[in-house]
């Protein structure tokens, strides 16, 4: 309790420890409310309402439109006036403002909440352009001014820049104030020279948003490896109140920056303190480390001439690369024998790329058989030489003693002697030898049989001439007692089994007629029996 005495003294009496109680409670609640205003103050976002956003007022030259004031010179209030009969793009009326490089025209009106330095807004409205406004114009152009008071224009908040559309467009800009301003202004305002006049600048105005607090953000990401989780994303924020919390989709993560991501497209959304939020995404692309590989392969089996040439690209740079698990700065790789080559690529942000060539050279090019015919007699060149060929690289080709190259396994009319022969396949890859075409006869002849025993004990089985030369024209017909033909053939080679149309003949005697031309191109003419025996 305070009382005063006589002299105008006061004093504390009674329980002074309750009454320091009683301050202390009510400092202490004064105290809660101020942060609780501080707290409700950074809680919300900051969105500014102008005043008759859509420009309506009474047309007019030199008239700003209600709630706004003339910010310089004589901006107009549209349509009706300086011949201009465009309607509105949002209720009746319009502002127009022209300008030049010593003259701009403009409107302004105080805001509710002044825009404070370093955060971000956006505000959209709509844009036109008239070349006739009492004169010829050339181009429109809108600045924004933040000041702190009537007709100032102490910050340039933004500008549209030249455009000379004559239909209404929708505008949207955002600016970060870098001091605070309790006005915003309008102008028309010069960007470039106009050659047909000194105020060359006209804009028509309309249809203003609210001014909407926004937050400014910066996404930036890197790459990941193709199969791991190696990239990051990370997003700068300005323009809102701090702290900041994000939510990154996929994955929930909670912070300004994530790493060992895979790759794929990831959504940030960001809140400032007082709640203004901005979305944004950004990529984390696959690493685009790679290797392209030359492969040359030896021509013939054993030359080992084999090679292999790396050329890589992509990925964070500088490379490390092993072969078969030893470190190399090789990136051509000569003489190689048939293998495997395993090659390990990193780069460093350490993405892998594992890789295996396979070398193997084509089959040894062996001559797997050689066969010869003799020649008919020494009179004749009708010797052959047959090879039998695997491996290397298909076509063959086949020669003998240094002539011709032909692509025929069968090389025939060769005459009796000594042969060197060569093979060669498609990339030159060569075997050969010798061999001999021998003539069991000095002179040329065809002798007939007498008899033959078809018995199937080897020796005589069949009946057919001995021909000893080289004949053309060939016939052999048989016929039974009868006169019936039994067989008939123009194979020199072939001869009758003793059979007719499937059935053994029994032992008797048949009669032949043989017709050939020699080599010396003599017609000929055989006639004569021949007898069957068992």
């Amino acid at each position: 309790m305070i009382v005063t005495n006589q002299a105008g003294h006061t004093r504390l009496k009674g329980k002074p420890c309750c009454y320091l109680t009683y301050l202390s409670m009510r400092v202490c609640v004064l105290c809660m409310i101020l942060l609780l205003s501080c707290l409700l103050n950074v809680a919300s976002a900051q969105h500014l309402t102008l005043r008759n956003s859509s420009l309506e007022g009474k047309p007019g030259v030199k008239v700003a439109p209600t709630g706004w004031l003339v910010a310089a010179n004589t901006p107009d209030v549209l349509p009706g006036v300086m011949g201009v009969f465009k309607s509105a793009n949002a209720g009746s009326t319009f502002v127009g403002l022209q300008g030049g490089p010593v003259y701009r025209e403009g409107i302004e009106q105080e805001l509710t909440e002044p825009l404070v330095e370093d955060r971000t807004y956006s505000m959209s409205f709509d844009l036109a352009f008239n070349e006739m406004y009492g004169h010829k114009h050339c181009y429109g152009n809108l600045a924004i001014f933040g000041g702190s008071a009537p007709g100032d224009t102490a910050e340039l908040l933004w500008t549209s820049g030249s455009f000379t559309d004559t239909a209404w467009r929708r505008w949207n800009a955002i600016f970060t104030p870098r001091q605070t301003h309790n006005y915003i202004a309008l102008y028309a305002y010069p960007a470039e020279t106009c050659p047909t006049s000194s105020f060359g600048v006209l804009v028509f105005v309309d249809n203003l948003s609210t001014i909407r607090q926004i937050l400014r953000t910066e996404l930036t990401a890197t790459a990941s490896c193709k199969n791991e989780g190696t990239g990051s994303v990370q997003v700068k924020v300005k323009g809102g109140a701090e702290p900041y919390t994000y939510l990154w989709t996929p994955g929930n993560y909670t912070t300004s920056q994530v790493s060992d991501l895979l790759p794929g497209m990831y959504s940030v959304t960001v809140t400032a303190a007082n709640g203004v939020t901005a979305k944004g995404a950004v990529e984390v692309s696959a690493s685009d480390l790679q290797t392209e590989k030359a492969v040359t392969i030896s021509d013939c089996a054993g030359e080992n001439k084999s090679a292999i040439a790396l050329d890589i690209s992509g990925g964070l740079p500088p490379y490390d690369l092993s072969l078969n698990g030893e470190e190399t700065h090789a990136r051509t790789f000569n003489h190689l024998r048939p293998g495997n080559y395993v090659f390990v690529l990193k780069d460093q942000q350490v993405c892998r790329d594992t890789f295996n060539i396979f070398i193997q050279e084509p089959a040894p090019l062996v001559i797997n058989k050689i066969a010869t015919e003799p020649c008919s007699c020494s009179e004749v060149n009708d010797g052959i030489i047959r090879w039998e060929v695997d491996g290397g690289t298909r076509p063959y080709k086949y020669r003998v003693n240094g002539e011709a190259w032909q692509p025929d396994s069968l090389q025939r009319n060769l005459k009796a002697g000594d042969y060197r022969y060569e093979v060669e396949d498609a990339n030159g890859c060569a075997d050969g030898g010798n061999t001999v075409i021998t003539s069991p006869n000095q002179h040329c002849f065809v002798m007939m049989p007498s008899a033959f025993s078809p018995n199937s004990d080897g020796s005589n089985d069949v009946f057919r001439p001995r021909i000893y030369d080289a004949v053309t024209n060939y016939r052999l017909s048989i016929f039974n007692r009868w006169g019936s033909l039994v067989f008939q053939t123009s194979d020199p080679k072939a001869g009758w089994d003793g059979y007719s149309r499937g059935v053994a003949q029994t032992p008797q005697s048949f009669v032949y007629v043989c017709t050939f031309t020699t080599s010396k191109n003599e017609p000929k003419e055989y006639r004569g029996s021949v007898m069957l025996v068992k």
